[in-house]
């Protein structure tokens, strides 16, 4: 198991987690009596690489932490770097705290954060942009999520994608401008249908700023996401 959850990040990216693929066995995804961090869920956006952790702090409380990474020339991924995270105020392995949360839902806001990154983007100002990243509660009974992406730019490759799951909580990244419509689905043989209502979600506007990040953070004294 990698020694820190930067290496747990990194290793996440490398074994290849995009829609559809699953995560290697090597990337603990659990939480349980032997695994004290796990990989809640990674997004990949046009060679960028967003990763959420779960993790148990020394005092025994959940914790959460979002770690970025850009793919290299070769295929590979840079090292994972700390964006934001904090003390949760859920277990994330409880199933049936996380249906009290949701309450009848498909798909519930969980966590927001908003910072600006180095994409290289040809739309980037400087290469920089402000992303938005989101988290949301998932119904246990979803198999993944179908993601239609309603930005006036979206091409037609890019309108419609499936993002497997693994595990309750489902990380999207957003550049500026972006309108996405999430929608949890139960895939029963070889079809699908949907569960629930959409739930949509807003990019930052363009050229906009953020004072600071915005990730929810019950514990603002936590400074050492190993600890």
């Amino acid at each position: 198991m990698p020694k820190n959850l930067a290496e747990l990040a990194h290793a996440a990216l490398m074994a290849g987690h995009t829609p559809g693929a699953a995560t290697s066995h090597a990337v603990p995804i659990r939480l349980d009596s032997s695994t004290e961090a796990a990989v809640a869920d990674t997004c990949i956006r046009d060679g960028l690489g967003s990763v959420l952790l779960f993790h148990r702090r020394k005092d025994a409380r959940f914790a959460e932490e979002l770690y970025f990474s850009t793919r290299l020339d070769d295929g590979s991924w840079a090292v994972a770097e700390h964006l934001s995270g904090g003390a949760m105020g859920i277990d994330p392995t409880d199933a049936r705290k996380i249906a009290s949360v949701l309450n009848g839902r498909s798909l519930a806001l969980f966590g927001e954060a908003e910072t600006e990154l180095l994409t290289g983007r040809p739309q980037a100002d400087d290469g920089y942009e402000m992303l938005r990243f989101f988290t949301l509660l998932v119904d246990k009974e979803a198999s993944h999520l179908e993601i239609k992406n309603d930005s006036p730019e979206a091409g037609p490759g890019s309108s419609l994608i499936h993002k497997s799951l693994i595990s309750q909580v489902a990380l999207l990244a957003l550049f500026p401008g972006e309108r996405l419509t999430i929608r949890a689905m139960v895939r029963k043989g070889t079809s699908s249908y949907h569960l629930g209502e959409p739930y949509e979600l807003i990019g930052s506007d363009p050229g906009h700023v953020a004072d600071s990040p915005i990730w929810r953070d019950e514990d603002s004294s936590m400074t050492n996401p190993e600890s």
